[in-house]
């Protein structure tokens, strides 16, 4: 129940008591198709999926009513993944100057929720939006003895909840919503103990609407309880409270709400969120997409079983005595029938119904496995193995879910925020929160202290790194000063801090611990140098601490030893040092001896060289006599080939004029003389060209031989050329250096080799 604190009268407001009455009854009538769905929804998830008259007519068909519930498992599979997928708050500052102070922020948030069992609400809630598809919770303050404010956080079930009809954002977002509110049924006597001075008004009680009745129902009309509503509702700019039934006011009549927000603008305490919001602004979850489907399924599963469990026949009037008892012989699974010969008796087959019956049943399964938590979110495909696909599959099969924990995680900010609207609006004393992130390193955060001007100074000693001395000796002089007990500024101001809430996810810390272990082990099975304290440290055992320590104390050496072990390191320290100063005289020697190699190593290559170009020398000069005398060679052979070209051309000149000579003559005596002509006989001419042909046989000979003479000539010339080519051997002796290092001395021996 809120806890009007604080609070001022309404003024001028044109809301009266009738008008609340109305939202009240306009919730009531609007929303009952979405509040009947969601009875349904809560009735399916408990198994109660038949009603009383489908029960009824089932019996009277002797059909079983059979319920196998596929909606459940799905739900409390979506409510292990709120468990698995857990998130907390962090404050983070807007300005440079709140930033050590943000932290103190969030551990103040985080002692609020651990305080109120905030998981605890986080999933009921969670619970209610998956299947009735509303929840809600609110938060307040209430007053301690002690004066300081107790924030609390509350769940609200969702058949309590009262909220503008008209609104159809998921969040009730105030710009779209009127009013907000919660129904609240107490017992007489308990009425008027929170209510004392509203006796007369709580005796005109009312039964109220059905939907708002307490669930389940036990109550009977001789019990005194009462509907009592708390609504806080929008009015010129400000948000009112008013605590009302249906006689008139309780506490006072209308008030400006108590609690104010981030902007210093008044708020209600509420924080309401649906899973899905239809166009008439109809509220529904996740199990109402699915009754239609598991109707199929029961109903599909009871019809072939039924089917597979009777008989139908076929037969003559008077086949059998008593029609009756052939029913019941067929049910019984040794049944005998006793039938009239010649007349007509027949079993019918129906297994094709049950066949079909059970085929369409398979659908309807393989529907609503596909729909929402599967084995794929759950981490439960069977055809991967490793854990890793596992949940990497389980992640990629929550696409479908997402929305939901969208829904879900906006409302559990709005929740923190109102949280830490709470704590700034109502913590302005001294107060001091335990810190429970670290079991073995307790620690405590103070908010709103005190700082006097002493601490200041010797805040500032230690950050700049003071010795622990001048720390002392300051700190006497400032507790024998009065003026520094004067308080200067506060630590952690609450009141004047500004800070951004914001979601932060919280991995599982089992199975980080498991995985993480397991990585440590494979490690190690690896070679990997991993110290065993760190493994243990990291592994799930319960007394892992006790472990650690025993290794601790066992790995302490006795003086006596740590004496002998210090002794045994300075002497081997000792031999460390001699060995290091003879490695390095073993050092300086081994460099001059390397310098002198390197040196006697220089000079030879500088020999090698010097030998190496003298070589290349006498190559150079065989190479160009070789190519001296192969130049003389073809010259001679040019010459000797022109000499002879031109002889010959001399020859057959001189033989064509002597015979155009001879034969000019002849003629002109034959001219000249007759008589010649036939003084000629045929042997004398004849004699005269054999003489001619022997002269030019002679000439033929003579060229010859030139011819051969200088083949002959040309063949010793390529004689020598071979010769010149040939490989050598080259020996060089008797070489020298004189005073300025040049070589002298050298003689050469050439060898062909054959």
């Amino acid at each position: 129940m809120a806890a009007a604190t604080n609070v001022a009268p309404m003024d001028d407001t044109q809301v009266n008591h009738g008008m609340l009455i109305r939202w009240v009854n306009d919730t009531d009538t609007t929303t009952y198709d979405s509040r009947a769905d969601a009875e349904k929804c809560r009735a399916y998830y408990d198994s109660r999926q038949w009603t009383p008259a489908e029960v009824a007519k089932l019996k009277k068909q002797k059909q079983a009513a059979t319920v196998i519930n596929r909606i459940k498992p799905k739900m409390d599979a979506l409510m292990g993944m709120e468990k698995a997928a857990k998130t907390t708050c962090k404050a983070y500052p807007k300005t440079p100057a709140h930033e050590k102070a943000a932290d103190a922020a969030t551990e103040a948030i985080r002692f609020v929720l651990n305080d109120n069992a905030f998981d605890q609400v986080r999933g009921a809630a969670w619970e209610n939006l998956l299947i009735e598809g509303t929840c809600g919770a609110e938060i307040i303050v209430k007053p301690q003895p002690d004066g300081d404010y107790k924030v609390v956080i509350n769940h609200l079930f969702w058949d309590r909840l009262i909220y503008d009809a008209h609104s159809r954002t998921k969040s009730f977002d105030p710009k779209t919503c009127r009013f907000l509110g919660q129904v609240i049924w107490m017992d007489y006597e308990e009425a008027l103990q929170e209510y004392p001075d509203d006796a007369d008004m709580l005796q005109t009680m009312t039964s109220g609407a059905t939907v708002y009745e307490d669930q389940p129902r036990w109550m009977d009309n001789t019990r005194k309880r009462v509907k009592i509503v708390e609504l806080y509702y929008k009015e010129k700019g400000k948000v009112y409270y008013a605590c009302f039934t249906y006689g008139g006011y309780l506490k006072g009549g209308p008030k400006v709400s108590p609690y104010i927000n981030e902007e210093g603008e008044t708020e209600w305490p509420y924080e309401f969120a649906s899973a899905f919001v239809t166009r008439e602004g109809a509220r529904y979850g996740a199990v109402y997409q699915l009754l239609d489907v598991q109707d199929e399924i029961n109903k599909r599963r009871s019809k072939a079983l039924h089917l597979m469990s009777v008989r139908q026949i076929r037969l003559e009037k008077g086949a059998v005595d008593d029609v009756n008892k052939v029913r019941s012989e067929l049910a019984k699974p040794d049944g005998v029938v006793e039938t009239t010969p010649g007349m007509e008796f027949e079993v019918l087959k129906t297994g094709d119904m049950a066949t079909a019956q059970f085929n369409l049943l398979e659908e309807a399964k393989h529907e609503i496995d596909a729909v929402g938590a599967n084995a794929a979110t759950q981490g439960k495909d069977r055809t991967v193995q490793s854990g890793v696909a596992l949940r990497e599959r389980a992640q990629m099969g929550q696409t479908e879910i997402g929305p939901m924990f969208d829904v879900l995680k906006y409302w559990q900010m709005r929740v923190f925020r109102k949280v830490w609207n709470r704590i700034h609006q109502y913590w302005k004393s001294e107060k001091w929160i335990r810190v429970t992130d670290d079991p073995n390193n307790l620690r405590w955060v103070g908010l709103n202290k005190p700082i006097t001007k002493g601490e200041q100074i010797l805040e500032q000693a230690q950050q700049q790194g003071i010795p622990p001395e001048q720390l002392q000796q300051l700190q006497a002089q400032i507790q024998a000063n009065p003026e520094m007990q004067q308080v200067v500024d506060t630590k952690n101001d609450i009141v004047n801090l500004d800070v951004d809430i914001i979601l932060e996810e919280v991995p599982e810390a089992a199975n980080m611990q498991v995985e993480t272990f397991q990585a440590l082990a494979e490690m190690v099975k690896s070679g990997l140098p991993i110290p065993p304290e760190e493994v243990i440290a990291a592994s799930s055992l319960p007394n892992k601490d006790r472990i650690l320590k025993a290794m601790k104390n066992a790995n302490q050496v006795p003086p006596q030893v740590q004496e002998q072990m210090k002794k045994m390191q300075e002497e081997a320290q000792k031999l460390a040092e001699e060995n290091q100063a003879l490695k390095q005289d073993q050092s300086v020697e081994k460099a001059r001896l390397a310098a002198d190699a390197q040196i006697a190593q220089q000079k030879a290559m500088m020999e090698q060289e010097s030998l190496k170009l003298k070589a290349q020398l006498q190559i150079a000069e065989l190479e160009l006599e070789k190519q001296k005398i192969e130049a003389e060679i073809t010259l001679a052979r040019q010459k000797a080939e022109a000499e002879f070209a031109l002889k010959q051309q001399c020859a057959e000149h001189d033989q064509r004029q002597m015979m155009q000579k001879s034969e000019f003559d002849m003629q002109q005596k034959r001219a000249a003389d007759p008589a010649f002509a036939e003084s000629l006989d045929m042997p004398r001419t004849a004699d005269m060209l054999g003489q001619m042909l022997e002269q030019f046989q002679g000439i033929g000979a003579a060229l010859q031989q030139i011819a051969e003479l200088s083949s002959q000539g040309l063949a010793l010339q390529e004689q020598t050329i071979a010769a010149i080519q040939a490989p050598k051997t080259v020996s060089i002796g008797g070489v020298a250096r004189d005073a300025n290092g040049a070589i002298v001395g050298a003689n050469v021996a050439t060898r062909t080799l054959q």
